[in-house]
């Protein structure tokens, strides 16, 4: 550092004499103008300065104190410098050791030393959480010891008060505290000066202890460690306020990342409970579409090769898979967990039916032949018997066989037609159909178990997840949860649901989202309509998607090459 004096040219020298050693060497000398300091001339003297020549040994004072307000002045833009890195780091981990890092540089500190104050169920404690030490390195373990008076770290815990403490292994006899030299036995190392001052809330809580070890000054003839001024110990203290404000904003984040990590895993449970077939599909579909995000990032060419997730996005991606189902709570359960065509209480009453009309056409053949005089043949009366409950078994085999949520056979499909003119006498005497026309129809589903009204009622579940998603206040980094979510089942061909967007509607985060689902709907084992399909058809499946223009083929491409998929294959 510089320190500029304007002094005339013929008081230089009886100046130069006048000033103390340490203090020549950072001098750049001005004949005239404005600068540092000012003497003897015209110019503004941005530190110190007289209009009149007041003498040399005057001039040197002038000197001296302009280089301390110099000093001064480096200290606070350092302080202030320090403040906005502090500001800006929300990891208290990587705060911590900011927090050290400054500190030892600020006072020269060979060693130091971060404890935080923590309290469970009533008991506060220190946690020694941070340790640096430009000498020696010995493996770091975190620890824990009662907050008392007896230990250095502990006393400051307690009042509140700054130790500044020359030699560690010369403490006044009567102080309350001592000095645990473990650390010095085990590593070989001598402490000597140290600071220790409190890390306080804007609330004047004591959050934590800082200690700077050894102050040291390096000389010619090497390093000497010398003892903490006064001026050491106020820059430690403002330092240690403004690292106490960082480490309770950090703390509040970590409390608050925790809190909404809970919610949204309490979250997922409600979806999950709702839906337990498909237990596990968002936490799969979650490790899925981070790591294909994670394959972007390390794929520096290609379509996506400029695109980069920072953490704070990879988070937002993480949320947003998720929860991407969460709008399921909205949708009936019964359509939710729909397995096959008809509900199993509706099959009941459909066979219960069939078994029934075959009982009443037995009797209506056997009452007919008795009008006719007929006598009573009880081997023939079997025939028939047995004659009309194979045509129900037949009959409920159909109906069975249509059931399934597979594709429908074209016979079955005619076969269905034969159902639809049967009926029964209801238990008022009325004759009503075997299948209501309402139940034939779901019968008659081409493929899978949903009619159209149950389809479109599955469907909603992506706007039922937006309108919750878009009523939690996210923060900054997280507000693209809801709309990447509500994106997960848009197709590139503009055929997806609900809104049908156009691709370049389509946030890269819903594509990677939408490929990840899909994948694990086709592999998961855990789904009663369907059985799991193999791995290399799951892929030749979503190629043909993609093949279509339904899906991102570059981020297909990557899913397959960076082997995503073993994330989740097999759990």
């Amino acid at each position: 550092m510089r320190l500029t004096v304007s002094v005339p040219p013929e008081h230089r020298s009886s100046l130069e004499a006048c000033l103390r050693g340490d203090l020549a060497g950072h001098i750049e000398w001005l004949a005239s103008g404005d600068a540092d300091v000012v003497l003897g001339g015209p110019g503004r003297g941005r530190l110190a300065g007289c209009a009149s020549w007041p003498g040399a040994e005057a001039a040197a004072a002038l000197v001296a104190a302009g280089w301390e307000r110099r000093l001064d002045q480096q200290d606070m833009e350092r302080l202030n410098q320090v403040g906005r890195a502090l500001a800006s780091e929300q990891n208290l981990d990587r705060l911590l050791d900011l927090i050290l890092t400054s500190a030892r540089e600020l006072l020269e500190a060979e060693a130091g030393s971060l404890y935080l104050v923590d309290e469970k169920a009533g008991v506060r404690e220190l946690v020694f959480a941070h340790t640096q030490n430009a000498k020696v390195s010995l493996p770091y373990h975190q620890f824990r010891m009662p907050i008392t008076k007896g230990t250095l770290a502990g006393f400051v815990a307690v009042t509140g008060e700054s130790l500044n403490l020359e030699d560690v292994y010369r403490l006044p006899e009567d102080a309350p505290y001592h000095f645990s030299d473990a650390f010095d036995r085990q590593a070989r190392y001598r402490t000597v000066s140290m600071l220790v001052v409190p890390m306080k809330d804007a609330q004047g809580g004591t959050l934590g202890v800082l200690q700077l070890i050894n102050r040291v000054m390096r000389t010619p003839e090497g390093e000497a460690v010398l003892p903490f001024l006064a001026s050491h110990q106020a820059m430690a203290e403002s330092l240690a306020g403004q690292a106490g404000i960082a480490v309770k904003n950090a703390q509040l984040l970590a409390e608050i990342e925790v809190l909404f990590e809970g919610f949204v895993n309490a979250s997922v449970t409600a979806i999950e409970s709702r839906d337990p077939v498909t237990s596990g599909h968002s936490g799969r579909v979650a490790d899925l579409t981070v790591g294909l995000a994670e394959a972007v990032n390390r794929t520096p060419n290609g379509v996506y090769g400029t695109l980069n997730f920072s953490p704070h996005q990879m988070r937002e991606i993480r949320y947003a898979s998720l929860l991407h189902d969460f709008g399921k709570v909205g949708v009936r359960e019964q359509v939710l967990v729909k397995a096959k065509k008809l509900e199993p209480e509706k099959l009941e009453i459909v066979l219960q039916r069939l078994r029934q009309r075959s009982l009443e056409e037995a009797l209506a053949l056997l009452a007919e032949s008795w009008k006719g005089g007929a006598v009573f043949d009880p081997a023939a009366w079997e025939g028939r018997i047995r004659d009309r409950e194979a045509e129900a078994e037949r009959l409920i085999a159909l109906i069975r066989q249509s059931n399934e949520p597979t594709v429908l056979d074209q016979g079955v499909a005619e076969g269905l037609g034969l159902v639809a003119d049967l009926d029964f006498t209801h238990w008022s005497g009325a004759k009503q159909p075997v299948l209501e026309p309402d139940d034939l129809a779901v019968l008659r589903i081409r493929r899978g178990s949903l009619s159209e009204s149950e389809r479109l009622e599955i469907e909603s579940h992506v706007t039922h997840t937006f309108r919750f998603l878009k009523q939690i206040p996210w923060t900054g980094d997280l507000k693209g949860v809801p709309e990447i979510a509500y994106a997960h089942h848009e197709r590139l061909t503009g055929t997806g649901y609900p809104r049908k967007l156009a691709a370049e509607a389509i946030p890269v985060q819903s594509r990677a989202m939408a490929i990840s689902d899909v994948f694990d709907a086709l592999t998961a084992r855990d789904r009663p309509y369907k059985g799991a399909v193999p791995l290399e058809k799951s892929l030749d499946i979503l190629g043909e998607e993609a093949k279509h223009g339904h899906l991102d083929q570059p981020l297909l491409d990557l899913f397959v090459e960076a082997k995503v998929f073993e994330r989740t294959v097999g759990r």
